[in-house]
């Protein structure tokens, strides 16, 4: 069947994303769990301010560290997928990439040392702690890129699902213990950056011998190329951070920490549906990074539409439900946060229309570098503008609505870029079923909080369940393409055959 045979060879690298996702589940399923703890814990036990101030410290230090990695999470694995091909060692430009990003992040990390008397006055020996948390995250970055390189999805997974979600929360749940309930969430956060930052080191060493990383020697003329080459990706990192940070910085200017809690709450709920896009992400740049330097199109194309197609699908999966019943959801971590219902159904549709689309930037990234950061600097320009004018006006909501309109300008420029530059149109009429089969649920649910009273909860839970149920079942036998039966097919193959010269390594 030569026909088969090559719709098997057109997938190979599309498999390797999917299941790089499958192994990052089960770093999503406990992230969640952990998530949802801390956020029980934070929520109730240290309240709505010190939330507000824990959302500000982490919207900056996050910001600051894209900043500090300078593009190199995603120019890197294009670095050495070009020395690969060359035929030349990867332990030199990783070692170099560590002196560029970990310079960069102490000099960031002092300027700081300014700004957290501001944020957190009185309070000096946080300021030394939050020092060495940001180069940390910076360090992190920096070593599960290397890794992702040799396509190991396990430390990624094990670092930053893992170790930093869990290590938040159990930080956090000491630091109540001992009474430090104004400063324990900051404390707790940078205690699990330095967790994760040990696991992260210690994967890749696991990777890649110590001796061969001692022994390779750093070329410092290399570095302004290094640089030249990772700052319009740089640019891109640090807005696509910055988009889903800035308006937290903003809103407090405007309105005080309870209400920046409030919003900072609904942030983390939605980061439950952000990492269902990101569990592509591990496997995503390596495989697009490979195909861009062998100029392989009609493959970039091909994993461009059917990732962004899946993971549309899995959003709706997630984003439907808690549209319905995100006031009730709310409301069980901290009755304040019961009026947040409105302000999550904004953010989750802007989540759902980014996270199906942000993709899209991966192959805009390798093959017009200058076309990210440029729509991301509008994009910021437009919500920082917006979100001011409209936090002052309609508060909370106002942010919300912001950042919606900024996300959507982002997103058409990057369909259309992509379309333009590379001949590449994601979206198609495969979906419109997973929409129609989503607007049904919708409407059950809804049909379900109306005449089901919020004290009926395991009721609720019920009906969920069987509308997703339901909503799976639809999308496998009517909206499922001729290519996902071909991968699924493929997958139940085991893992023994591969295509690239690179070798493909996925644990989890």
């Amino acid at each position: 069947m030569p026909n088969h045979g090559q719709a098997v060879s057109g997938i190979a690298d599309y498999r390797d994303v999917v299941r790089g996702a499958a192994a990052s589940l089960f770093g999503f399923g406990g992230r969640l769990a952990a998530r949802v703890a801390f956020m029980v814990v934070a929520a109730q036990s240290f309240g709505p301010k010190a939330l507000g101030i824990l959302g500000l410290v982490a919207a900056i230090t996050e910001i600051t560290a894209a900043i500090g990695v300078m593009g190199l999470k995603r120019s890197l694995l294009d670095m050495l997928s070009e020395r690969h091909e060359a035929g030349l060692e990867p332990a030199p430009r990783i070692k170099e990439a560590f002196i560029i990003a970990l310079g960069a992040g102490f000099a960031i990390s002092t300027l700081l040392l300014f700004v957290w008397p501001l944020v957190l006055p009185g309070q000096p020996a946080i300021w030394a702690l939050l020092f060495f948390a940001m180069p940390a995250s910076i360090f992190i970055d920096v070593c599960l890129t290397a890794i992702k390189y040799k396509r190991i999805v396990k430390w990624d997974v094990w670092s930053r699902s893992i170790a930093e979600s869990w290590g938040l929360f159990l930080l956090a749940l000491l630091f109540l213990g001992l009474g430090m309930k104004e400063t324990g969430l900051v404390l707790a956060y940078a205690g699990s950056l330095f967790v994760a930052a040990l696991v992260a080191a210690y994967g890749l060493l696991s990777t890649y011998p110590a001796k061969t990383l001692a022994a390779a020697r750093a070329n410092f003329s290399d570095i302004p190329k290094i640089v030249r080459q990772s700052v319009p990706v740089g640019i891109t990192d640090m807005g696509i951070m910055a988009l889903r940070r800035i308006d937290l910085i903003v809103l407090s200017i405007f309105v005080g920490p309870t209400a920046t809690g409030l919003y900072f709450m609904v942030q983390q709920l939605v980061t439950i549906q952000q990492r269902l896009a990101g569990l592509f992400e591990p496997m995503l740049s390596p495989v697009i990074a490979r195909l861009h330097n062998q100029l392989n199109a009609k493959r970039i194309r091909a994993n461009m539409i059917g990732i962004c197609r899946w993971i549309f699908i899995i959003q709706l999966v997630i984003a439907v439900p808690m549209v319905v019943f995100g006031d009730y959801l709310l409301g069980l971590f901290n009755a304040a946060f019961i009026t947040g219902g409105l302000v999550l159904t904004i953010i989750l549709v802007a989540e759902v229309i980014d996270g199906t689309f942000i993709s899209t930037e991966t192959p805009l990234v390798f093959a017009k570098p200058k076309i990210p950061p440029t729509l991301l600097v509008f994009t910021l320009i437009i919500e920082i503008a917006l979100i001011a004018l409209l936090s002052y006006l309609y508060g909370v909501e106002g942010a919300a609505v912001g950042f919606l309109i900024a996300v959507c300008f982002l997103n058409l420029g990057r369909l259309w870029s992509l379309s333009k530059h590379l001949k590449i149109n994601v979206i198609n009429m495969s979906y419109i079923l997973p929409t129609v089969f989503a607007l049904l649920m919708l409407a059950s649910l809804l049909a379900i909080r109306h005449f089901v009273s919020p004290e009926q909860g395991w009721l609720i839970i019920a009906g969920v369940v069987v509308n997703l149920t339901v909503f799976a079942l639809m999308i496998k036998v009517f909206a499922l393409t001729k290519s996902d039966k071909i991968l699924f097919r493929v997958l139940g193959q085991g893992r023994s055959r591969r295509t690239s010269r690179v070798p493909v390594k996925i644990e989890s």
